[in-house]
């Protein structure tokens, strides 16, 4: 029967869901914008208690409706819901102590996370009051359009409860501009280098050249992408032309002898897409004597001036038409990509509201003013353009930008980087939902291990992945961290709910921001863990196992998979500890294998908990999780921190075969780990564009695939233990026995560190 029961309308209505009673056949529904977005049928004979339509309202704007079902007996009753396409199961809180920090890929369903958000109609469902579990292992597509999810949830004479919240980060959470039946950000994954923290006003486009050609060569297999110009190519004082704003960006200084043009080319040869840096502010005195007309004054006439900023476009549409528009137009026909434009912050805080401060605009003046200097722009680069906001979470900017700069400037140093790491969790509930969470640049030329930390949070949880370093700090070893980590996953909030500001934002200005003279690029340092406690600073959480901002999970479902990622951060020393699989999202009652990816070991099968050791100041520890079944599995693998929604496309179990379709970089070898049930031999396995060899190790199979095409497949035929193992291997080897599981992880990884490291000319021979 068709679920389709109205006109679905592009703006979902703020109304309440209508119920819908058939005494015949017992089904209950609910319906909001042409669906039946809740179902059931309640068997037997039992009478039903539920909320009929506006009785359930519980307040009017916000709105929340909160339904109720009881029954005399308990019963268990399968519940559908059906929402749009764009629908995910979502916490409809935020993490709790000693819970971990939830992001997600793909349409999972997560054990004991009791909610669901449709993306595109702004709406949350949550469930409370009654013993519930998942149906399936994800959100399937429904015969009339859009997602379903079911549960079975035990009813009874207490009430379940379900809250609905139409409009809900537009209205209960307060991004007023969010939008998403109209305008949606560019979700997909970024990466690439930009060269602030490189070089700073330094930076020259033979800077830009070199890090285009070395990126291209190697991280651009991996996915990495862009290359962004930042501050420094502009003439000084900006604008330099006091006359011509637009001419001012368009034009650039002695140290681009080839002007935009030449950056974009020498970027595009080198197979990168080219971005560039703008900014909001006008510092040249000579505009206040030029163009008084297209600022903002004060009651006696004068040009204001705001800090970091200087003086104030008015933002009115003339100057904008003028000034702004022609400005990123111009930039976008130059061949740039990527946009990038920086002091958003100021121009609203410390020009547009200054003036609304001395009584000189209201605040509706103030955000429609901010908003259509930001409309200019947009429409400047144009809708396919990537457009970066910098810097600070500015409410005013969602519906405009595809990713918001939700730090201040990081740097190499522990502040800096601790910064990145508690931001992101700050922030995980805007992820995909407003715009991309950019925790600014990762410098890895810190501490391998701080870099190796905030790279595999930001991969794994899909933020914006950009380098900047000098070329001569991206040695072997960061190289191989980085492209195991490159491209970013293109995740998405898992948890909702308001803004938490209960812990200090941007600590590390205090300690070295303003210190650092912006012309020079900051050292990387160490610290002394005193400064770090201190740092951190004292809250609820500060004492247990897992601190505010130190345990993730990130549930995935792609490929033909569905696993688990679990990260332990140390942003300040982590205790040796045992993590319930409650609190990442796991059923404790389950059995799953657990493999260490930077580790490069299998450590087990485990119910209940997981035993972690410590963890020094800034180390981190990635674990798969994969629920155990009674056949052989892909476990891991060692191309990518997700253990691999990168490589492995397609995944599908027939017949005691299990075959892999794999996405790889030639010349290149990745392994991949496989567990083996005891009923199970050893595999025949069988590739096709790639070569491969085999290690078994009792209950684990390590194949390591040398790929010589970037499409590959990787075919294993199992059979019972009692039927003689044949080799029969298509450009591979046979199996090799090795005494120890750890021991075989680091023989066959090493085998492929060095296939990858000759392949990058880092080894002779």
């Amino acid at each position: 029967m068709s679920e389709n029961l109205g006109p679905i309308l592009r703006e979902p209505p703020v109304a309440h869901a209508a119920h819908d009673w058939d005494e015949r056949t017992r089904r209950l529904r609910y319906i909001y914008n042409g669906r039946a977005v809740l179902s059931m049928v309640v068997p037997g004979g039992q009478e039903v208690g539920f909320r009929h339509t506006s009785d359930g309202d519980l307040q009017g704007l916000p709105f929340v409706q909160q339904l109720y079902f009881m029954v005399d007996q308990p019963l268990r009753v399968e519940v559908a819901f059906h929402l749009g396409d764009d629908a995910i199961n979502m916490r409809p809180r935020r993490a709790g102590r000693e819970q971990a920090i939830r992001a997600q890929l793909g349409r999972p369903v997560t054990f004991g996370v009791a909610g669901l958000y449709d993306i595109l109609q702004d709406l949350l469902l949550e469930w409370h009051g009654r013993n519930w579990e998942w149906i399936g292992e994800r959100l399937e597509p429904h015969p009339d359009g859009g997602l379903v999810a079911r549960l079975s949830v035990e009813l009874g004479p207490k009430p379940w409860f379900v809250n609905f919240k139409p409009h809900y980060y537009r209205a209960h959470l307060g991004y007023a501009y969010h939008k998403p039946c109209s305008w949606r950000p560019n979700p997909k994954p970024v990466s690439g280098w930009c060269s602030w923290e490189a070089y700073r006003r330094d930076v020259t486009e033979r800077n830009v050249q070199d890090a285009a050609e070395f990126f291209g060569k190697a991280l651009r297999p991996y996915g990495m992408e862009y290359i962004q110009l930042d501050d420094g190519f502009e003439k000084m004082p900006m604008p330099f032309h006091a006359n011509d704003i637009p001419k001012s960006w368009l034009e650039t200084n002695a140290q681009f002898p080839g002007g935009h043009a030449g950056v974009v080319q020498k970027v595009r040869q080198a197979g990168m897409e080219p971005g560039v840096w703008t900014s909001c502010g006008l510092v040249n005195e000579a505009v206040a004597q030029a163009q008084p007309d297209i600022l903002v004054k004060d009651d006696a006439g004068r040009p204001l001036k705001g800090d970091w900023i200087g003086y104030i476009l008015d933002c009115l549409p003339a100057t904008l038409a003028k000034h702004v528009l022609p400005c990123y137009r111009g930039l976008k026909e130059a061949g740039y990509t990527y946009f990038k434009t920086d002091t958003l912050r100021h121009l609203l805080y410390d020009a547009l509201e200054k003036a609304a401060n001395l009584g000189l605009l209201s605040n509706d003046d103030v955000r429609k003013r901010f908003r259509a200097y930001m409309a200019a722009a947009r429409k400047g680069i144009g809708r396919k353009s990537y457009f970066l906001g910098s810097w600070g979470v500015l409410s005013e900017a969602v519906g405009m930008i595809d990713a918001c700069r939700i730090s201040m400037d990081a740097n190499p140093t522990w502040a800096g980087m601790r910064m990145q790491l508690v931001e992101s969790a700050r922030w995980i509930h805007t992820q995909r939902i407003l715009f991309t969470n950019d925790p600014d640049h990762i410098c890895v030329r810190a501490k391998l291990a701080w870099a190796r930390s905030v790279a595999s949070v930001v991969s794994l949880t899909g933020g914006l992945f950009m380098l900047s370093d000098p070329l001569a700090a991206y040695d072997a070893d960061r190289l191989a961290m980085l492209r195991k980590c490159l491209p970013p996953l293109a995740a998405q909030a898992g948890e909702t709910g308001p803004l938490d500001a209960t812990y200090a934002a941007f600590t590390w200005t205090k300690l070295h921001g303003f210190a650092v003279p912006r012309e020079n690029v900051v050292q990387a340092q160490d610290v002394e863990l005193d400064d770090a406690l201190n740092m951190a600073g004292e809250y609820e959480s500060m004492n247990d196992d897992h601190p505010l901002s130190s345990l993730w999970s990130v549930h995935l479902d792609c490929g033909g998979r569905n696993w688990h990622v679990a990260v332990r951060v140390a942003t300040v020393p982590l205790k040796a500890c045992t993590v319930r699989l409650e609190n990442l999202g796991l059923d404790g009652a389950g059995r799953y294998h657990v493999f260490d990816f930077w580790a490069e070991k299998y450590l087990g099968c485990v119910s209940g908990g997981l035993d972690c050791g410590t963890l020094e100041l800034g180390d981190c520890q990635v674990l798969a999780l994969v629920k155990a079944a009674d056949r052989p599995q892909l476990i891991a693998s060692s191309r990518h921190v997700s253990m691999d929604a990168v490589s492995v496309r397609s995944h599908e179990w027939k017949d005691n075969t299990l075959t892999l379709r794999l996405a790889c970089v030639p010349g290149t070898a990745e392994t991949y780990f496989f567990h083996l049930p005891e009923s199970f031999a050893a595999p025949k396995f069988a590739v096709q564009g790639a070569s491969a060899e085999i290690v078994i190790d009792g209950e684990i199979a390590a194949v390591m695939v040398h790929a010589k095409r970037k499409n590959c497949v990787l075919t294993l035929a199992f059979q019972d233990k009692t039927t003689a193992f044949t080799t029969e291997v298509s450009e591979g080897t046979g199996p090799e026995k090795n005494s120890n599981s750890n021991e075989t992880a680091k023989k066959i990884e090493s085998r492929s560190a060095k296939a990858n490291r000759r392949r990058n000319g880092m080894d002779e021979g």
